[in-house]
């Protein structure tokens, strides 16, 4: 009886101890980002929640095809608590697995590139991940709840034709407590609050960066034609025409004093926009 007792709980503390070897990962399936998402529920626990480590490969991988080389793959892993996040991005895996820049056996399944986080409380972090093959990068916001790690893919549907430029995903500090995402999200990292851009078409902005507005509630893109101005608060949109004489000052003076050569912020129904200095 004594010897069965023994053995029942040699049987019990191996697959204790073989559970807890797979709570080492967890794989998560990305749900879509909603700016109501709230980054400052703070889950129950004990700080801190997540920590980076930098890993590299123990054996060469043949890396940049006919003109490549031998190198040690080198990647970046997040956790969230004791666990490594590994992504689900409902893709279909490389034919051929063993080639893949991303074995399974090896490492996780997405690299963390610029992990930022989004809260004071640094509870929520925004990362961009690199895929395998021609995936490509692309942002999610990964947030501790009270119910667990919630991860969200920041993607909103595009329809882009024949423009590859707007199809690169960026990340802007925009102000000293400002992040802009693909020209479609603004995360205040003092507040945790996320807005959301509106577009002036299916089409993200096709635009970059100009200005920020002195208040810092209002960005200002430079397109093809206009400045497309956002007041991200209230949701108000303001445009501004640019003539061809103006964009081929805007193209000659790329400088920090750009675009207050050419215009100067106006208060208008208490948002500040700007307006073409008149001479």
């Amino acid at each position: 009886m004594t010897s069965i007792n023994f053995h029942s709980k040699l049987i019990i503390s191996l697959c204790l101890i073989m559970l807890s070897s797979c709570k080492d990962e967890k794989v998560y399936k990305a749900e879509l980002f909603n700016i109501t998402v709230n980054l400052n529920d703070l889950p129950a626990g004990q700080k801190p929640i997540f920590s980076q480590r930098h890993i590299k490969s123990g054996k060469q991988k043949w890396i940049g095809g006919l003109f490549g080389s031998k190198q040690f793959v080198a990647w970046n892993e997040v956790l969230y608590k004791d666990s490594v996040i590994r992504i689900n991005p409902q893709v279909a895996p490389p034919n051929d697995s063993q080639s893949s820049a991303y074995p399974a056996q090896e490492r996780s399944q997405y690299n963390f590139d610029d992990v930022t986080y989004l809260n004071p409380a640094k509870t929520s972090f925004i990362a961009r991940i690199s895929g395998p093959y021609n995936l490509g990068t692309r942002f999610y916001v990964f947030t501790a709840q009270q119910t667990g790690l919630k991860v969200y893919s920041i993607d909103r549907p595009t329809v882009i034709e024949g423009d590859g430029t707007w199809e690169y995903r960026e990340m802007l500090k925009i102000g000293p407590d400002l992040l802009m995402v693909d020209n479609d999200y603004i995360f205040d990292q003092r507040t945790g609050k996320a807005y959301e851009i509106t577009r002036p078409g299916q089409d993200r902005i096709r635009g970059e960066f100009a200005a920020l507005s002195p208040d810092r509630r209002t960005v200002v893109f430079t397109t093809s034609h206009l400045l497309y101005q956002y007041h991200y608060p209230s949701r108000e949109v303001y445009t501004e025409p640019i003539d061809d004489q103006q964009l081929t000052k805007i193209v000659g003076n790329k400088t920090k004093e750009w675009p207050y050569n050419y215009f100067s912020w106006t208060t208008m129904n208490g948002k500040i926009f700007l307006r073409p200095i008149i001479k």
